[in-house]
């Protein structure tokens, strides 16, 4: 929760759809038995394996694994460049699983937005991460360094502003959801 929501625990509870309450008992380490629904909703939100929670690994550093949503930015002749959108950029993520999500629901038809008749998963994610990263290959391609350099807080900052940029601008394309029990919209308390 320090490193994705930097603390914000109100944003944790309604990323994750755990009720506040528990969430906060868990980060101020008073409950020793979160249950498995707890465990699954933190698991299915953050990426984690089930195995970070239970053998003892969440808490040996304090640090989550290096992991996030995987896509491919596109380059001339070859596939494309790999590129992770780590877990503290959290609106950004949670954009592209429901975008992806709601696209892949879609039948493959060439009217299809953004990904048309593609059924292929990396052609697909291929062109999601072309279509969300536009902003950003095109202030590369103005001569800008928006996808240079190493990874760090800057990087982080951009994509959460990236996330919030496509919340909006998709607007009931990827709709907010309450989750249940907590009380709180997922794009509400930043």
């Amino acid at each position: 929760m320090d490193d994705v929501h930097d603390g914000n625990l109100v944003e944790a509870s309604a990323h994750a759809g755990v009720p506040y309450a528990r969430l906060r008992d868990i980060h101020a380490g008073r409950a020793r038995n979160p249950g498995v629904a707890t465990l699954e909703r933190l698991v299915s939100a953050y990426g984690l394996p089930m195995e970070w929670f239970l053998d003892g690994a969440a808490s040996d550093d304090g640090t989550i694994p290096l992991a996030g949503w995987a896509g491919f930015l596109p380059e001339t002749g070859s596939p494309g460049r790999r590129i992770t959108v780590p877990h503290a950029a959290w609106p950004l993520i949670r954009v592209l699983v429901q975008l992806e999500q709601r696209l892949r629901d879609l039948p493959a038809t060439p009217d299809r937005p953004i990904i048309g008749s593609t059924t292929d998963p990396r052609a697909i994610r291929s062109q999601l991460t072309a279509f969300i990263f536009q902003p950003l290959l095109a202030a590369t391609a103005a001569g800008c360094d928006s996808l240079g350099g190493p990874p760090g807080e800057r990087w982080v900052a951009m994509l959460r502003d990236l996330g919030r940029f496509w919340e909006g601008a998709l607007g009931g394309l990827v709709p907010d959801r309450v989750p249940s029990g907590s009380g709180v919209p997922l794009g509400g308390a930043a």
